[in-house]
């Protein structure tokens, strides 16, 4: 039912764990690993793992694709989901970890509204995998005029049908890639569903896009310039952004 998509760049260290929490999910029908051309043998310990756990892999379907050079998270994640078979895809970093149940909750919540798309908020993990105590909460229910004061919808944690998902493919990996999906998304779909339990474990990392403030606020903007708002209404829509981001990380 639900296809898992998991790109992969330079991930070693990390991406084993992210494919333990996904095996362990109730409705997965297959898990595709995209290889963005990673240097570190990320791919050689994606099939060692698989190989260690046959037996627990054996009713899942397993798809390992391999980028011909780097084309960004935004393409692999397309690549992923044209690849899909799953009525449901879902999104998966390589460094990120589902929680116990996640998936399950996430597809009967969506069969139950017929949502176009069900997020989770998600709990901040430290590098080394130690969960923290901050939480990212979501709301229950998201409109467009919601996602257009803060994107409340992380990737991973992201449940979308299929067929919902292939019309609206993601670009511009140097931008917000996700966030200028969901509010292409939600400009066509009255609105998206959350849980606000913490079934994401996303971890920190120093390299991620949001880790430079001043760098993720150009991209931000520029997201919104991307997704065809006016200069003035990108401007006024940053502005409660900003507001809103300062709020969240002073909770922190």
């Amino acid at each position: 039912m639900v296809s898992v998509i998991i790109p992969v760049y330079n991930a070693k260290k990390y991406v084993c764990e992210a494919l333990a929490s996904v095996v362990e999910q109730s409705y997965v029908q297959e898990v595709i690993v995209i290889d963005d051309g990673s240097t570190d043998g990320s791919m050689e310990v994606v099939q060692a793992w698989l190989d260690a756990h046959e037996a627990q892999t054996e009713k899942i379907r397993f798809c390992l694709l391999y980028n011909a050079h780097n084309m960004g998270v935004a393409e692999s994640r397309n690549r992923g989901v044209k690849e899909a078979e799953g009525i449901y895809v879902a999104f998966l970093d390589a460094d990120d970890r589902f929680a116990p149940g996640k998936l399950k909750k996430q597809v009967e919540l969506l069969e139950r509204t017929g949502a176009c798309l069900c997020n989770t908020a998600r709990v901040l993990m430290q590098a080394d995998g130690t969960l923290t105590q901050n939480i990212m909460h979501t709301p229950e229910k998201i409109t467009l005029a919601d996602l257009e004061q803060t994107n409340y919808i992380n990737c991973s944690s992201v449940v979308v049908r299929r067929d919902i998902m292939q019309k609206y493919p993601m670009k511009h990996s140097e931008v917000h890639e996700d966030y200028l999906t969901w509010l292409r998304m939600l400009r066509d779909y009255a609105y998206a569903v959350g849980i606000d339990e913490p079934l994401l474990e996303y971890r920190l990392s120093e390299n991620g896009k949001s880790r430079n403030k001043l760098k993720s606020a150009r991209m931000t903007y520029r997201t919104y310039r991307l997704a065809g708002y006016s200069v003035w209404k990108s401007c006024r829509m940053f502005a409660h952004y900003t507001v809103k981001g300062l709020k969240k990380y002073a909770k922190r």
